[in-house]
């Protein structure tokens, strides 16, 4: 009978055993875009790749508009490991890392293609050292495209013509920008900007195109100037303790995906600005291109921001304005 009983244990041990070994890791991973917006596409393309690197080892498992956590919540949840991972704006790192606010310097990168060279040129490595001292890693990038001024009351063509309005902005660097055209800037969360628009708190938002209809902006705007003036960067970022837990095929699996749904965004910003730039059209929102005097106005006008920037960030600071500008040559 002991015999029988412990042969028993021993071949339910060993099924357990089995279990364990193949049971699927799952990585739970905030969102705050909707499902439409082409960076949540870029986040289903890199959870598949994650399960084909992984040969089916590791799951990725997306939630979608803010389900979790907002955009303005994500930095504290990955540091407390809320959640193991989750697409943050940059910017939210900004008043602990000053520096991860050189992607907000208006019109420091003059093409789409700019913050790629710009994070190959070594900017990627030396942002995840300053993320990994908060306790948080770097997973990949997510390039998000160009910003634009989005308003109800005038065409915006000029920086006089910022003069009074109050906007919505989604971070301090942005807010800086706003302030030095002269208007009044609201750090608001992208989940909010429909309603605060819609209800007149503020008058105007700056946001991408694509952004602005998936949160369906052109429909609470009559104006929209595009100044390509800032490149949005997102992040995709995990708890560096999580991180450290996965197994070394885990980590290189999940590079790998990270850097096929880099590239996969990539391809879909010029595609996704385009489509976005039709329906904003066909809307009837107004739609302003500045002329090459007009341009250099507002490039004019925003130098203190540039200027500030590389004055409070210090020689780091320097050295990241330096290799932007270097991209964009």
């Amino acid at each position: 009978m002991f015999k029988k009983s412990a042969a028993a244990v021993m071949v339910l041990a060993s099924l357990l055993l089995c279990g364990t070994a193949f049971a699927k890791t799952e990585i739970k991973l905030s969102n705050q875009f909707p499902p439409s917006h082409h960076v949540s596409k870029g986040l289903v393309v890199f959870a598949e790749k994650v399960a084909e690197h992984s040969k089916g080892e590791l799951s990725v498992k997306i939630f979608d508009s803010a389900q979790l956590f907002k955009d303005t919540e994500i930095v504290e949840a990955l540091q407390d490991a809320l959640i193991d991972a989750g697409l943050v704006p940059v910017n939210k790192w900004s008043g602990m890392i000053p520096t991860a606010d050189v992607f907000e310097m208006p019109f420091v990168f003059k093409d789409l293609e700019s913050p790629k060279k710009f994070l190959s040129a070594g900017a990627d490595k030396i942002l995840d050292e300053e993320f990994q001292k908060k306790g948080v890693k770097t997973l990949f990038w997510v390039d998000y495209g160009y910003i634009q001024f989005f308003n109800n009351k005038h065409p915006l063509k000029t920086p006089a013509d910022f003069q009074g309005l109050t906007m919505r902005t989604f971070s301090s660097g942005d807010a800086e920008t706003l302030r030095v055209l002269g208007a009044a800037p609201t750090v608001m969360s992208s989940s909010e900007m429909y309603m605060a628009l819609q209800r007149g708190t503020v008058d105007g938002a700056t946001t991408g195109m694509p952004a602005a209809v998936s949160r369906k902006v052109h429909e609470v705007q009559k104006y929209m100037t595009k100044a390509n003036y800032t490149t949005a960067q997102f992040v995709v970022q995990g708890n560096l303790d999580w991180w450290n837990s996965l197994s070394e095929a885990h980590r290189d699996a999940v590079h790998k995906a990270g850097l096929d749904a880099e590239e996969w965004i990539r391809g879909a910003i010029a595609q996704s600005e385009n489509e976005a730039e039709k329906v904003i059209l066909e809307a009837g929102v107004e739609i302003y291109s500045p002329n090459a005097e007009e341009h250099a106005a507002f490039v004019k006008a925003t130098e203190p921001v540039r200027t500030s920037f590389a004055e409070k960030t210090g020689d780091l600071g320097k050295t990241l304005i330096e290799m932007a500008i270097e991209a964009s040559k």
